[in-house]
């Protein structure tokens, strides 16, 4: 497929071009993976190192799966331009996983200490959804995506009703799995619809 140059993309257009390939999700959904099961074996009070290598790997993988087939022509970018949205999202990912060790995996500042509710649950559940639904909520604004709005409600909702019922790990699990999915459904998506050996032709 030729590469063509598009005009006076505005932001969220490139950035719908950029991202269509579903690889935030799949880094998000895995990312949290990991992290659920820090919570699961709960065998240290930080994030394991391994739950970040997800991060690392998200600049490759853009190269690898998207450039590749687009080109930076097809989103008005460049390679800084890349380097600099990919470190972005990377921060924003790492500032979540920061945000929810020292709020779910431990509670450094006491903050789970000093919050008393009225009736009884896993105030930690509480937290991881409200996290992850502001990192969604987020995403959709500064990256912009407006596709991550709809995936901002899951969590909160999950971290809800999992409160009163189920152990922190519950909804950090099902969380990586409904923002994985819709990522997966991309990326296979976009690798139909830009085969690479099309595109080198």
């Amino acid at each position: 497929m030729p590469k063509t140059t598009i005009p006076a993309l505005t932001r969220e257009e490139a950035m719908r071009i950029f991202h269509q390939d579903g690889i935030i999700e799949i880094i998000t959904g895995a990312v949290l993976i990991n992290f659920g099961f820090d919570l699961l074996n709960q065998s240290s009070r930080i994030t394991s190192l391994f739950t970040y290598i997800p991060i690392i790997l998200l600049s490759s993988m853009k190269n690898q799966v998207s450039i590749s087939r687009l080109g930076y022509d097809a989103f008005g970018g460049d390679e800084k331009k890349v380097r600099f949205w990919n470190l972005a999202i990377a921060a924003g990912l790492v500032v979540m996983l920061l945000l929810m060790s020292t709020t779910v995996l431990d509670d450094p500042l006491k903050i789970r200490t000093a919050l008393t509710l009225p009736f009884g649950g896993d105030i930690r559940n509480l937290f991881a959804g409200t996290i992850m639904a502001l990192a969604c909520l987020a995403a959709g604004y500064f990256i912009p995506l407006k596709r991550f709005f709809y995936y901002a409600p899951v969590p909160f909702v999950a971290g809800l009703i999992s409160f009163f019922f189920f152990p922190a790990y519950v909804p950090v699990f099902f969380c990586a799995v409904a923002i994985l999915v819709p990522g997966i459904r991309l990326m296979v998506k976009f690798t139909r619809a830009y085969p690479l050996n099309k595109v080198k032709k």
